[in-house]
């Protein structure tokens, strides 16, 4: 049996950096690269024929036989990264910006949904020597975190617009990028969730997800998008818990014509130790009306779905990282 060296996902690596201006590329040695481990890479490069409804052509069958109208380039990209209490600090300041941070060892960093700004990256994957690919003017939109245990470790999943989707080219724009240590990953047994600030029992899966809505402007002339906006962020907890009684299924209980419950407060925690943890807070939550199925002869289950609003004195979301990280600047 032959074997190659053919790059290999196992050894591919991740570079990012924060870029002046969405269509500004990041360099070194100007600016500092980070080596980030990940999971999966999912890009989606986007630049698809457009339709062009043009009549009178006299087309002799259904197929669209018409050349088809240009697109301007845009491309979209979904990275799936470890929760690790280290590096997830970057993916925050990713989607919320960046960190209000106190404390001397451990260093204690809330990122708060109440901010407006939030950096655009340029990210570099390493194929093989002398290969590699990527992104520029990369900005998030959305994080999704899970919710129960399970074996492994706990991973997350960010989906980013970018400006552009980078073709292979042969000399990296990293330079020697700094490598954060990856040996704080939180175990998917890890981990409580709480309503208001008591356990929330019964509780089997689920996720949340707090998203960025982008405002996208292409000037004249451009073949590419060359502002990107925060107009605003939605948040929302998806569980499915086990169905012991009124409790749980009164979260989403609401009378026909009637408003939705009272919100509550979820604080999610993944915690190594008292200095080693993150604390995932979302405020006002109002679940929909929900009905209890039966689908089998075992458990019955109750699924809920919320969303999140902002308070009067306070932010939609909150995320308060310890560690012993100084900055994500």
């Amino acid at each position: 049996m032959t074997t190659s060296n053919d790059p290999r996902g196992r050894l591919a690596e991740l570079y990012s950096a924060s870029q002046t201006a969405l269509i500004t590329p990041a360099a070194s040695p100007g600016q500092t690269f980070q080596r980030r481990h990940f999971y999966d890479w999912t890009p989606s490069p986007q630049e698809e024929p457009q339709d062009d409804e043009l009549m009178g052509g006299g087309f002799a069958n259904s197929i669209d036989a018409r050349p088809a109208a240009p697109d301007i380039h845009r491309a979209s990209l979904r990275v799936a990264w470890p929760l690790d209490l280290v590096q997830i600090g970057f993916v925050l300041t990713e989607l919320l910006g960046l960190p209000a941070t106190t404390g001397v060892g451990p260093y204690v960093h809330t990122f708060d949904s109440a901010t407006a700004v939030i950096p655009s990256r340029t990210f570099e994957r390493k194929l093989a020597a002398g290969q590699f690919d990527g992104a520029v003017g990369v900005v998030a939109r959305s994080l999704q975190f899970p919710i129960g245990s399970d074996r492994g470790y706990t991973r997350v999943t960010a989906d980013y617009f970018a400006r552009e989707a980078l073709e292979q080219y042969g000399v990296s724009v990293a330079g020697a990028p700094e490598t954060p240590t990856i040996n704080s990953r939180v175990p998917r047994a890890v981990g409580t969730i709480k309503r208001a600030g008591a356990l929330l029992a019964a509780v089997i899966s689920g996720d949340t997800t707090i998203a960025n809505v982008l405002g996208e402007d292409s000037y004249a002339g451009s073949k590419f998008v060359d502002d990107v906006a925060l107009e605003g962020r939605t948040a929302s907890i998806n569980i499915t818990g086990r169905f012991k009684g009124a409790a749980m299924r009164d979260l989403g209980k609401v009378p026909v014509g009637g408003v939705l419950p009272d919100p509550s407060d979820f604080d999610l925690e993944w915690a190594l130790s008292a200095t080693l943890k993150l604390v995932l807070t979302i405020r006002n939550v109002r679940f929909a009306r929900v009905g209890v199925g039966t689908s089998g002869p075992g458990r019955l289950d109750v699924p809920l779905r919320g969303r999140a609003e902002i308070g009067a004195n306070a932010s939609m979301v909150t995320a308060v990282l310890t560690n012993a990280v100084e900055d994500y600047a």
